[in-house]
């Protein structure tokens, strides 16, 4: 018998080997590349909703904050405007 030759014996164990060494990594991709439980999955959205609530609450506090500010602004305007018409000369019409 030749180093290149081997027996029925050693074919199958080497097909049984093969055969177990496939099916753990084949099962090890799967683990790893499946989707998450539902309960998982349900855990993950309430933390989102959660870290979604905070940052929506932030935005509003920020918006209404812009708002109130802008509010000022606008009315400080009118009021500069409305000083500055008062102190104006009113010029007659038939001059």
């Amino acid at each position: 018998m030749s180093m290149h030759e081997t027996s029925p014996t050693g074919k199958r164990a080497a097909f049984i080997s093969g055969l177990i060494w496939g099916g753990l990594l084949g099962a090890a991709a799967v683990f790893f590349t499946t989707a998450p439980s539902g309960k998982k999955i349900v855990q993950q959205m309430q933390q989102e909703s959660i870290s979604l609530k905070g940052k929506s609450e932030d935005l509003f506090q920020t918006a209404k904050r812009k708002s109130i500010d802008l509010t000022h602004q606008l009315t400080a305007a009118a009021r500069n405007d409305q000083e500055e018409k008062e102190q104006m000369i009113p010029i007659p019409k038939d001059y």
